[in-house]
C-alpha cells in the first residue's frame, strides 16, 4: 500500500471521526441511536449555539489551532474532539494493513476482496468506537448498535464462507499461529457460533448472579456480537483481556480519587479496548504472554 493511499485513509477517517463525534454528542438514550436529529443538522458549539464554519470543523487542526476552546464564546470543547478523530483516522488506516496479514492462503479476486473486508472491519470498529463513547458518557450500550454488528458479522461470516478467504478453520483468527493451541471446531462458521454462544451465556451468568451489579445485558448483547465477529478462539482472549483492562484502570481511577467504591464504571469500553487489541495486537499478545511465563 502505498504512502499516498495511506495518508489518503488516513485523512478520510479523520472526517468519519469528526462525524462519529457529533452522532454521540447528540446521542440521548431516551430518542435511541439511529435517529435523524443525531446525523443532520449543522454543527454548532455546545456552549454558546453558534452554527459552526467550515474552518471550525476541520478535523484535528481545528481544535489546535482554537486551543480547544470556541471561537465565539471561548468556552473549552471536550478533549473528544481530537481524540475520536484521531483514532478514526487510525482504524482507516491500520485496518487494511492488519487485514493483509490475516489471509493464510492465496484466493481469487485478493485484492477486491481485501478491500471488502477492510470495509466490514472498518464499519464494525467505528461502531465499537461509538459503543466505547456512548457507554462511557450514559451507562448504556444502544440495542441498535450491537444488532448493527451482528449484521456486519453476519454479512463478514458469509463473505468468508463463500469466497475460502478464510482458509482452513483458523484462518480467520488475528491470533494466527497461537489459534491452535485452543480446541478446534468442525467449521469456520461453527467457530463464529461456539464464539457468539460462549461469549453471551458467560456474560449473562454474571449478569444473572450479580443481578445486574457487575455487568448488564448491554455487555452481554455487545460480546455476543463480538463474539459473531471474531469467532472462537479469539473470543476467548477478548473476555479475560476485557476483565484485566478493568481491573486495572477500575484501581487506577481508585487509587487517584476519581472514582470510590460505589461508583459505577461502564464495562463496554473495556470489551471494545480488548478487542481492538486482540484485532491489531492479537499475536503479539500472545507471545508476550508465552514469554512471561516462559514457554
Amino acid at each position: 500500500m502505498s504512502t499516498l493511499i495511506q495518508l489518503a485513509l488516513f485523512v478520510v477517517g479523520l472526517a468519519f471521526g469528526s462525524f462519529l463525534n457529533v452522532v454521540t454528542l447528540r446521542y440521548s438514550p431516551e430518542r435511541g441511536f439511529y435517529r435523524k436529529e443525531h446525523f443532520s443538522g449543522r454543527s454548532h458549539c455546545p456552549h454558546c449555539h453558534k452554527i459552526l464554519s467550515w474552518y471550525e470543523l476541520i478535523p484535528l487542526a481545528s481544535y489546535m489551532i482554537q486551543r480547544g476552546r470556541c471561537r465565539t464564546c471561548q468556552s473549552r470543547l471536550t478533549v473528544q474532539y481530537p481524540l475520536v478523530e484521531l483514532t478514526s483516522g487510525l482504524i482507516f488506516l491500520f485496518v487494511p494493513l492488519t487485514l493483509k496479514g490475516l489471509f493464510l492462503m492465496p484466493v481469487p479476486n485478493y485484492s477486491s476482496l481485501l478491500i471488502i473486508a477492510s470495509i466490514i472491519w472498518i464499519v464494525a470498529m467505528l461502531f465499537l468506537l461509538a459503543t466505547f463513547i456512548i457507554d462511557l458518557r450514559h451507562y448504556i450500550i444502544p440495542n441498535s448498535v450491537s444488532l448493527t454488528l451482528f449484521i456486519v458479522a453476519l454479512i463478514w461470516i458469509v463473505i468468508g464462507w463463500k469466497t475460502g478467504v478464510f482458509g482452513e478453520v483458523y484462518g480467520a483468527s488475528f491470533l494466527k499461529q497461537y489459534a491452535v493451541i485452543f480446541p478446534s471446531f468442525s467449521s469456520v462458521i461453527l467457530n463464529h457460533l461456539i464464539g457468539a454462544a460462549a461469549g453471551a451465556l458467560f456474560f449473562f451468568i454474571i449478569t444473572l448472579i450479580s443481578s445486574g451489579k457487575a455487568m448488564g445485558m448491554g455487555d452481554v448483547k455487545l460480546i455476543g456480537a463480538l463474539g459473531l465477529l471474531f469467532g472462537w478462539p479469539d473470543v476467548a482472549v477478548i473476555i479475560p483481556l476485557s476483565f484485566i483492562l478493568g481491573a486495572v484502570i477500575a484501581a487506577g481511577l481508585l487509587a487517584f480519587g476519581k472514582k470510590t467504591m460505589t461508583d459505577k464504571i461502564p464495562f463496554g469500553p473495556f470489551i471494545v479496548l480488548a478487542a481492538a487489541i486482540v484485532m491489531f495486537f492479537g499475536t503479539g499478545l500472545m507471545s508476550a504472554y508465552f514469554g512471561i511465563i516462559g514457554m
